[in-house]
């Protein structure tokens, strides 16, 4: 298989988000690559997408009320790195990324959901134009948003100039 790089002719689209298990991204994005002996993860082979100036936001759900609080960019570049596991040596992606930065207030899922309508909007309007899987940052319908149990997910433009306009940060979109 391989990932649907649905926003490849989109310099604009530039957006990612990482749902680290312990709220932390690191020095670098890691995650194991896909092989002929091992199942495909999109969420694992999209670390491979990333390019160096995109932006990363940070799920994090080791807060009281989990959120996007971090902010950070893919530095790159792209490079491979062996990781030994249960005694066998697998190839990872390796993407250095920035330290990231803290938002003033972490946007909370309680929040996400009050605009849930208009980010399940921008999440239909894209799957209509789109063939095959977008890897939305969120599922559910608007009252029961909840983050893609993923590692990471595309975050479409619209939805960061969403973000922005209703939680007060600023991107260059």
């Amino acid at each position: 298989m391989t990932v649907n790089k649905w926003w490849h002719d989109r310099p604009e689209e530039r957006y990612w988000m990482i749902a680290p298990s312990r709220g932390v991204v690191g020095d670098a994005l890691r995650a194991p690559k896909a092989s002929p002996d091992r199942r495909f993860e999109w969420s694992h082979e999209l670390v491979g997408c990333t390019e160096p100036g995109d932006t990363l936001f940070v799920w994090d759900r080791t807060l009281p009320v989990p959120g996007i609080a971090a902010w950070g960019r893919v530095l790159g570049p792209l490079g491979e790195e062996t990781t030994a596991r249960h005694g066998e040596e697998l190839p990872h992606w390796r993407m250095p990324v920035s330290d990231t930065l803290r938002l003033a207030s972490p946007i909370t899922l309680t929040a996400l959901r009050r605009i849930g309508s208009d980010i399940v909007a921008i999440r239909d309007s894209i799957e209509a134009l789109t063939d095959g899987p977008v890897y939305f940052p969120f599922i559910g319908s608007a009252d029961t948003l909840v983050p893609a149990p993923a590692y990471v997910t595309k975050v479409p433009r619209d939805l960061v100039a969403l973000l922005s306009s209703r939680f007060g940060f600023e991107f260059a979109l």
